[in-house]
């Protein structure tokens, strides 16, 4: 279910915003959702990153099971 979530903006970020979107030829409203889907994806590599620096055994198998498909790629 979609979400409506209002900035606040000051005066400045407003017009930083309005000119970017300007420039990019896109509504304020879409240029904003791009920065944050942009966010969003930094932090969900940031938590994953994470994630692989706590579970070394774990980065170790599924680079192992990658490698060995690679292989039988090669072979078809």
């Amino acid at each position: 279910m979609a979400k409506t979530v209002t900035l606040r903006l000051s005066d400045s970020a407003y017009e930083a915003v309005k000119r970017y979107a300007d420039a990019d030829r896109t509504s304020m409203n879409t240029w904003i959702e791009g920065v944050l889907d942009v966010e969003d994806m930094r932090r969900r590599c940031d938590a994953h990153d994470r994630w692989m620096q706590q579970h070394p055994e774990s980065v170790a198998f599924s680079e192992a099971w990658a490698d060995r498909n690679l292989g039988d790629l090669g072979e078809r």
